[in-house]
């Protein structure tokens, strides 16, 4: 008698045929798991760092999570970078791969490409501070970075704000922008995409901010609070591209993880540590969409996101990709042994 255990292999292309890219999707899941998170439902371990370089040169990231709830699976996304790849090698900087586990028996449900994953549940997170969080007419929405981080973060956009009519583009590489701008229009006709000759160009009117670069240090910090205009919403993505003052000037700050940025080498706990603000004017994005805490209350107020990634938001989004594997009878079927060799 044979006591196999098996498992479902998903490449990129399979992940992306079974919705890992359908957004509104993608940011109703995210939206559930902070609600899940709030709820003491979840398990969010620290992310241990592999780093070679400095946290902004080669490095690895582990995101070990459960969720809880309905969705009950655990999961890990390992996430390998180095932002030497696209110049030596024509190649994305980050890759990942994401493997799911039964909560039960531990064995290994999936393993999966977890690059479009990871990138859609990215954009998703700004799409749910967005439709909380973001004045309900914003029409002009500036993006400082075009690697392929922002382009989900644009299409989440065009889910949660209904008035949406422009883009700006910033990016050292003018060519770069360039071309997401083009990319971009294709896909919505109706908004008008432009490049920005300076990233303060590209923030001063615009009604939601959101920065998506890469490698930037506190020490290199650029986001001026004066290019902030009133009502603005701005999601730091990217979460040390703001100068102190962004956070000592907002009027409120929301976190997605209330444990992941007390440390100072991050611009919020570098303003915590500072004394700019105190850790109890922080509320997480979760007691936001659970009911304890108000969203945005009136159309003057600054807002400060931080959308710090999770590895519950990895694992929620790849078990929706891996529930639609099984219905459409997409990827391999693998065993990881066919007969243990010991009990």
């Amino acid at each position: 008698m044979s006591n196999p255990v098996k498992f479902l292999y998903l490449q990129q292309e399979d992940v992306i045929a079974c919705g890992a890219l359908d957004i509104a999707e993608v940011i109703q899941a995210v939206e559930k798991v902070y609600a899940l998170h709030e709820q003491g439902q979840c398990i969010e371990p620290e992310a241990p760092l592999i780093s070679w370089d400095g946290p902004h040169g080669r490095r690895i990231l582990a995101h070990p999570a459960w969720v809880g709830g309905d969705v009950d699976v655990a999961g890990i996304k390992w996430i390998p970078s180095n932002p030497e790849n696209p110049r030596k090698r024509g190649m994305p900087r980050a890759s990942a791969i994401i493997i799911l586990n039964d909560p039960e028996t531990g064995y290994p449900l999936a393993v999966m490409d977890g690059t479009v994953i990871s990138a859609a549940r990215t954009g998703a997170a700004t799409g749910v501070g967005a439709k909380y969080l973001a004045r309900r007419d914003a029409q002009k929405v500036a993006i400082i970075g075009a690697g392929p981080i922002s382009r989900p973060q644009i299409m989440a956009l065009h889910v949660v704000l209904p008035a949406l009519k422009q883009v700006n583009i910033f990016d050292l590489n003018s060519e770069r922008a360039q071309q997401l701008a083009d990319e971009m229009a294709s896909q919505y006709g109706t908004t008008h995409f432009t490049i920005a000759a300076s990233a303060e160009a590209s923030v001063r009117e615009a009604d939601v901010v959101v920065t998506v670069t890469s490698g930037v240090s506190l020490d290199r910090a650029y986001l001026e609070a004066s290019w902030l205009k009133e009502g603005v919403f701005l999601s730091t993505v990217a979460a040390n591209d703001s100068k102190p003052e962004v956070v000592a000037q907002a009027d409120r700050l929301v976190l997605t993880n209330m444990e992941e940025f007390d440390n100072p080498i991050w611009l919020v706990g570098l303003a915590i540590a500072k004394g700019l603000r105190s850790r109890e004017e922080f509320v997480s994005m979760g007691s936001i969409i659970t009911g304890q805490n108000p969203g945005r209350q009136n159309d003057r107020e600054r807002i400060f996101y931080n959308p710090g990634g999770m590895g519950i938001e990895d694992v929620v989004a790849a078990y929706r990709v891996y529930r639609n594997a099984q219905q459409r009878g997409i990827g391999i079927e693998l065993e990881l042994w066919h007969e243990p060799l010991w009990t």
